[in-house]
């Protein structure tokens, strides 16, 4: 789970709910911020095991100019999970740096307030996505910089032990404003795992993500299995051009049969509990990351781990 903000009371809220793994959000390359990040979610009963969001990645993925020095540093990354005994990289290959609502004031479930994506308002983002370069690049040369990135980075993943787990485009749409994208399906994520067949080079599967491009979740995870690093649990309702999200147990996905089939693939990874409401009271500045809606989603998912 991703403890936001990161503080003893969100940690020991983590704890008291049963979350047993702490997810860590990029903040740099300081030793110490890992160290001190590491100490706090031990001394609330839990381990710190994952990193992702906000990875600096944008000059790799489009081949800029500091393409090289983004890449080292995408590898002292690696090294510093390592020296911390963590154990999963969580990136994405999103051409504008990361997820996109135009929307987060939706009323959900008892006036909880939830993101909502539509093409017609592209434009009017409320994540905090850093945009795109101001040239497109084609899908081709996205792909082609993806296997230069990989052949780079997982030899050292490997000897560090720590698993790339690629995240799905979200939206999962083809083009944005003009900028193909090119991780939006099951067969994308097959692909991008084949590029460089390795241990180390898996996926995160968003479930979340997927859905809305029509995608069959459940044949999507038998078909990746023992590639499958993490998976993000979120639910929603619509397609990949107009979506909002949801609770955990009310959207459009079966959360019941994505447990287990997990577990009949005999995944054994952490599952995340992604993107949920945000409730009365809380100010909805981090939507989809305030607590009180990811604490309920944590329960929910647990409840179901036992029950399947």
């Amino acid at each position: 789970m991703i403890v936001n903000p990161l503080s003893e009371r969100n940690l020991q809220w983590a704890a008291q709910v049963g979350v047993s793994e702490i997810v860590m959000s990029y903040g740099g390359l300081k030793r110490e911020l890992f160290l001190e990040t590491k100490r706090m979610v031990e001394s609330a009963g839990m381990k710190l095991t994952h990193l992702e969001r906000k990875v600096p990645h944008l000059k790799f993925v489009h081949n800029l100019p500091g393409r090289d020095e983004q890449i080292e540093d995408f590898k002292t990354l690696i090294r510093i999970m390592a020296e911390t005994e963590m154990k999963v990289l969580c990136y994405n290959w999103m051409p504008d740096e990361d997820w996109q609502r135009t929307s987060s004031q939706v009323q959900e479930r008892g006036g909880a307030l939830v993101t909502e994506f539509n093409v017609a308002n592209v434009g009017r983002n409320v994540t905090d996505a850093d945009g795109r370069p101001p040239e497109p690049t084609s899908a081709s040369k996205l792909w082609e910089n993806l296997e230069h990135f990989l052949n780079e980075v997982i030899p050292v993943a490997e000897d560090a032990g720590i698993q790339l787990a690629l995240h799905p485009d979200d939206p999962p749409l083809p083009e944005l404003l003009g900028q193909p994208r090119i991780m939006f399906s099951n067969a994308s994520l097959a692909r991008a795992v084949n590029l460089v067949p390795s241990r180390a080079n898996g996926v995160c599967y968003c479930v979340g993500s997927l859905h809305p491009a029509g995608e069959d979740l459940l044949d999507g995870i038998r078909q990746l299995a023992d590639k499958i690093f993490f998976v993000h649990a979120r639910n929603v309702r619509g397609t990949a051009s107009h979506f909002q999200e949801t609770w955990h147990d009310n959207g459009e996905i079966d959360m019941v049969s994505i447990i287990r089939t997990l577990k009949q693939i005999g995944f054994q990874g952490t599952v995340r509990p992604d993107h949920a409401p945000s409730m009365a009271g809380e100010s909805n500045e981090t939507p989809g990351y305030e607590m009180l809606g990811r604490l309920y989603a944590a329960g929910y998912l647990r409840g179901l781990m036992q029950a399947t």
